[in-house]
């Protein structure tokens, strides 16, 4: 059976698409005063029409997009999450579910894109990326003509240009770390040239924002970035000690001195419970006692689904990158959808919130990196076996 192909989003139209969607995710957090309404713009515009060709293609031959081994841990990492809610306190189950299927759509629709259109998906997600910076640069300019260039970015209750919101330093931090680092793996790959000092100011511009929202996480990701090039640059030595500063900066060690609260049940947890991004619920004795939430995915992962679930997380990530492709010429081209993924992870030590919830822009630093790692994997021969013809039998 022939595989479907998008004929009728072939070119600018599938790109226009795709950079849309994409930069109002990266710019989510600044553009729209409800989640809610955040979620919904998301969905119709990008997961909507993403759920009806992932299936369309699926059901015209291309299985294997959401069949792979490479995505059996994710699927019983989720699998697990739901499962965990059968003890689970408080839990909402229309929108975890919601968040699954959506992440599910996420994964398969890059895979398809990546297969496909992979040239057009790295326009798409540049172009996005770009897009962002130029809406950072518009809230710096708007934040600092009213108050002190020594003042925090956010620090003081401001009106923004055109009415934007004000996220906190969390919620800003974790939706620029794809964005960010997809500019600085196009200014690498681009050279020195027009196109690559473009997306060099970018990143920088990324980077500074980041800096100046919250400096102690914006340091910890310049450092991640700067141990990437060197290790590009093959100074091996200077390029893991950047990385092992980078993961210092990430730990924070007043919630891991108290990470005991989080182990309560330590080998299936407390159950996927009703998120709220501050806090978690703890069943003691018959009764629930609210506990601050650690700003840390791993202990996040701990409270809800134990041990087990530590497991599986980890296995999601560490087995698609266990295969990704060997040699400098493979790495450099798949870099823009590998480059986020360290770095979202490390993030997600010391400012992640929610684990699994419909889009929001924490998928910047966990989901969207793992979909673009596993989208990198999706190539002719892993979709559908080469079609063996029969050898005419002598006669």
């Amino acid at each position: 059976m022939t595989a479907l192909r998008p004929n009728v989003l072939e070119g600018r139209g599938l790109r226009l698409w795709l950079t849309v969607s994409f930069a109002v995710m990266f710019t989510g957090p600044f553009l729209f005063h409800s989640r809610v309404a955040l979620l919904n713009v998301v969905d119709v515009l990008f997961f909507l029409p993403s759920l009806t060709l992932l299936t369309r293609a699926v059901v015209s031959g291309d299985r294997r997009l959401l069949l792979s081994p490479w995505l059996v841990p994710l699927y019983a990492l989720l699998g697990w999450l739901l499962l965990t809610m059968a003890w689970a306190d408080n839990a909402n189950t229309s929108r975890t579910v919601r968040g699954v299927v959506e992440i599910i759509t996420l994964v398969g629709i890059l895979r398809w894109l990546h297969l496909y259109y992979r040239h057009t998906l790295k326009q798409a997600l540049t172009n996005a990326a770009l897009t962002s910076t130029v809406l950072l640069v518009v809230i710096m300019i708007s934040y600092y003509t009213t108050q002190p260039l020594g003042s925090p970015l956010f620090g003081e209750s401001v009106r923004l240009i055109f009415d934007l919101p004000q996220p906190g330093p969390l919620l800003t931090t974790m939706a620029l770390v794809t964005p960010c680092f997809i500019l600085l793996a196009q200014a690498v790959e681009e050279g020195i040239n027009a196109k690559g000092g473009r997306r060099a100011a970018g990143a920088l511009v990324g980077f500074g924002f980041l800096v100046l929202v919250q400096w102690h996480t914006g340091i910890m990701l310049l450092v991640a970035a700067l141990s990437w090039v060197l290790l590009r640059a093959e100074q091996r030595i200077l390029g893991m000690l950047a990385a092992a500063v980078a993961l210092y900066l990430s730990l924070d060690f007043e919630v891991l001195g108290n990470m005991g609260q989080y182990f309560t049940h330590p080998f299936f947890g407390n159950g996927l419970s009703q998120e709220t991004g501050e806090s978690l619920l703890v069943g003691v004795d018959e009764a629930l006692r609210i506990i601050p939430h650690p700003d840390n995915v791993l202990l996040a992962v701990i409270h809800s689904a134990g041990l087990v679930g530590l497991i599986l997380f980890i296995a999601a990530w560490a087995v698609p990158a266990w295969r990704l492709p060997d040699g400098e010429q493979n790495l450099r081209e798949g870099a823009i959808f590998l480059i986020a993924v360290v770095p979202g992870l490390l993030a997600m030590l010391s400012v992640g919130a929610y684990l699994l919830v419909p889009f929001h822009p924490s998928w910047m630093s966990l989901w969207m990196p793992l979909a673009l790692m596993l989208a990198s994997l999706s190539t002719r021969d892993t979709i559908r076996p080469p079609v063996r013809h029969p050898q005419p039998q002598p006669q």
